[in-house]
């Protein structure tokens, strides 16, 4: 033991090692927890009831599986094994691991179990997804308590569960905003929310999880506009906002091409030490360029001190959208000399970048690269984005030659692709085929029989693209219509091809808005 181990060590006595213990697990350290652990034993101090819980609580945020099974050991060595607090710790510490058999040995062996006993084992079922088994321990416990109705429900929520969750939300006598929150949830998952929000109108109290929740419901429910005017409500009672609120809402802004209000976001998350945050800075990258502002997009990236790779990709796939491949190409290549690994996604930016600017070398190398030098198998997209590349290059054998050597059956985008190219270099032997293929293995919809129709238009044979189009009216399939949307005072409008408004006139209100 060296000089100055010693003199940095607590005083001889276990309670003094408990504080120090229990110190360096609350800073976050549990490493140089359990590591002081050691030191004591090796001082000839033994653990007590009170060193094992936080032990134990150490060893559950750390991954190494013999660490636990050397607290356990050293529980049962120790005489310490059947006091409460080291049982219960125990418990937590094999669920914590994802072991629940274990869990519910050590359950089932506890002499005396209290509610907190019982609440562990029963998150253990719902965090699990066995809510079978959840139900039926919460159905045996002698007494609960708020948590165990908040574990229920929470755990109904995950499960997609709706009418076993409100059963049981509906039997609470007492409600906080755990119990709240988790039935939001339910609904905003459920996809109804026009139960959400009947539920958070009705919340006594609400936190910046509620609103989080209502406004990831309304992304997901595709009610765009209703972000906004949340984020608004939220703006207005000058409530705390964090980077979860604010990715949501440039989601919402980005779906709508709403760069006014994509605009004002991006300044209060500026002036709230908010644009750092990867998460925000990953959704400014998205929302510039879908709002056409790749220029605003790559000064985000480049300013953003903290990049994780949904950063990164999100700036390749931005400029692989706006056509410029070198400028993607560059971006993937330092993101290589960061040291950080690419992903799937990655590719399929880099690949698409490649594809729009008919980079052919470049992105037939970079396909070869992904399964030799970073060990990513390639996939139906990355085999679709290759069909699109060589196509769009005329090169239609090659992509032909590809789509029959992959390793698993193309779907309708990778034939979407040659046929699309097939249209592009009016190349009616390969359209063909790909129309074959289409037709014995899928059902048609509008966009197949539009693209076999302008195919035959491309190639000079309008009676048989008039005849795929007169099959397409027998089958009572409707072409979807296209449409545009437009931000006037603040609301914003949803224009089918086809409406017109007059020069001059105001918005019609009839109109309907996204």
């Amino acid at each position: 033991m060296s000089c100055s181990f010693i003199c940095l060590s607590p005083s001889p006595e276990p309670a003094n090692w408990n504080k120090l213990i229990k110190k360096q697990f609350h800073q976050g350290n549990a490493e140089g927890a359990i590591l002081s652990y050691r030191n004591m034993q090796e001082l000839g101090f033994q653990a007590d009831n009170y060193s094992f819980p936080v032990l134990l609580k150490a060893v559950s945020s750390l991954s190494s599986s013999s660490t636990v099974l050397a607290i356990h050991g050293q529980t049962i060595k120790s005489g310490i094994i059947d006091h409460p607090f080291v049982q219960t710790s125990l418990l937590n510490m094999y669920v914590a691991h994802g072991c629940l058999f274990d869990a519910c040995k050590v359950f089932d062996k506890m002499p005396v179990k209290d509610v907190i006993a019982w609440n562990s084992m029963l998150d253990a079922y719902a965090s699990s997804g066995l809510m079978d088994d959840a139900m039926g321990l919460f159905n045996s416990m002698p007494s609960k308590d708020l948590t165990s109705f908040n574990i229920m429900v929470s755990g109904y929520a995950r499960s997609g569960r709706t009418a076993s969750a409100r059963n049981i939300f509906d039997k609470m006598r007492e409600k906080d905003i755990v119990s709240w929150n988790s039935i939001l949830l339910v609904h905003s998952r459920d996809g109804d929310m026009e139960k959400a929000r009947e539920v958070f109108d009705e919340m006594p109290k609400k936190n910046i999880i509620t609103w989080n929740t209502m406004i990831n419901g309304y992304l997901h429910t595709k009610l765009y506009p209703e972000v906004i005017d949340l984020f608004d409500e939220m703006m207005a009672r000058n409530l705390k906002i964090d980077h979860l609120t604010v990715t949501g809402v440039l989601s919402a802004c980005t779906h709508m091409g709403s760069l006014e209000k994509g605009n004002k976001i991006h300044l209060y998350a500026k002036g709230n030490g908010l644009e750092s945050n990867p998460h925000v800075a990953t959704a400014l990258i998205e929302m510039y360029a879908k709002c056409g502002s790749i220029k605003n997009s790559m000064l985000v990236f480049y300013k953003c001190q903290v990049k994780d790779i949904y950063c990164w990709n999100a700036t390749i796939s931005a400029l692989a959208a706006h056509g410029y491949g070198f400028a993607a190409l560059k971006i993937f290549y330092e993101l290589v000399e960061h040291c950080l690994t690419p992903d799937d996604i990655t590719f399929i930016g880099v690949l698409n970048a490649c594809s729009h600017a008919g980079l052919v070398q470049e992105g037939c190398k970079l396909f070869t690269q992904m399964e030799k030098d970073f060990g990513i198998v390639p996939k139906k997209e990355h085999y679709g984005c290759m069909v699109d590349l060589l196509g769009r290059a005329g090169l239609l054998d090659s992509a032909m030659e590809l789509i029959e050597g992959m390793p698993f059956e193309p779907g309708k985008s990778v034939w979407g692709a040659l046929l699309n190219a097939c249209v592009i270099h009016q190349n009616i032997k390969t359209g063909e085929k790909v129309i074959d293929e289409i037709s014995k293995k899928a059902s048609l919809g509008d966009g197949e029989f539009m693209m076999f129709a302008n195919l035959y238009a491309a190639c000079g044979q309008l009676e048989e693209a008039n005849r795929w189009r007169e099959m397409m009216n027998e089958t009572g399939i409707v072409k979807t219509a296209g449409f545009s949307g437009v931000e006037i005072n603040g609301r914003f409008h949803k224009f089918l091809a086809g409406t017109s408004i007059s020069k001059g006139d105001h918005y019609d209100p009839n109109l309907q808005p996204y």
